[in-house]
């Protein structure tokens, strides 16, 4: 197995969150906000749900440790998928 191989990002590999999310684009609304637009083949589902809940879990944890009210719903749905977009996205350390 080579670091590429089992390069993981919230329990995941890096290559398949990022085919999944390639999948998806976001539409500005007429208020100001962005509309999340794609559908993500079967396949890469599971696996970016579950880096997603990963994700989520650690920030409502962190909330919980800092003594703060958790994050929940939209608001946790939301930080978790930047939160997840951004470690995708960061270069593998083999690579930097």
């Amino acid at each position: 197995m080579t670091a590429r191989d089992d390069d993981l990002v919230a329990g995941e590999p890096r290559r398949v969150l990022r085919r999944a999310l390639a999948h998806l684009s976001t539409q500005r609304r007429d208020d100001g906000s962005l509309e999340l637009l794609g559908e993500v083949p079967p396949e890469l589902v599971d696996p970016l749900v579950r880096a997603m809940q990963r994700v989520a879990d650690e920030l409502v944890a962190d909330d919980e440790r800092r003594g703060e009210v958790p994050r929940s719903g939209g608001r946790l749905h939301a930080d978790a998928f930047v939160a997840l977009l951004l470690r995708v996205t960061d270069t593998p350390p083999d690579q930097a």
